[in-house]
């Protein structure tokens, strides 16, 4: 929709979307920084979201029918885009999920993966125990260390990243 170079309806209103996305992430910042109130806050997203709809509605008028469907997905999922709104435990972007997986997507590349599903497991468990301990700022070959002298003792496995105090 934004990307369509034209100067028609259809580019307009991509455009718009754009600007309004922007403001949001904006509005966003500004919010974290403590330049707005909570109540500043609130009005201008709850204002940048009828704009955001109103486009979405106005581009659902047009000719074009690829345009209408992606108007229609975008306001039948609209709901879910704005839940950071009223949960504040949710970030307005998965940027850190994205970062977490980043270093495995890039080994899984330049590795060309495993030869089994059972090597894909052991790797995605590996790297899954391995960002828990840098999230947790624990040693990874301690943890991992731990893990495997129990298997080797035939014992029950630790619970190392004390889940049963969490």
């Amino acid at each position: 929709m934004a990307d369509y170079s034209g100067k028609g309806l259809t580019a307009h209103i991509g455009q718009k979307l754009v600007l309004t996305c922007q403001s949001v992430f904006r509005t966003q910042h500004r919010y974290e920084n403590n330049q707005l109130t909570a109540h500043q806050y609130q009005r201008r997203m709850r204002r940048l979201r009828q704009s955001f709809n109103f486009l979405l509605q106005k581009g659902m008028k047009t000719p074009c029918k690829r345009y209408v469907g992606r108007c229609k997905f975008i306001l039948k999922h609209e709901p879910s885009l704005w839940v950071f709104l009223s949960s504040p435990d949710i970030p307005l972007t998965n940027n850190e999920a994205e970062r977490c997986i980043r270093g495995s997507v890039i080994l899984r590349k330049i590795s060309y993966g495993t030869s089994s599903e059972r090597g894909d497991q052991f790797r995605s468990r590996v790297l899954s125990v391995v960002e828990t301990c840098k999230k947790r700022k624990l040693s990874a070959l301690s943890v991992i260390s731990t893990i495997v002298g129990a298997v080797i003792r035939r014992e029950p496995y630790p619970d190392v990243f004390d889940f049963a105090k969490t």
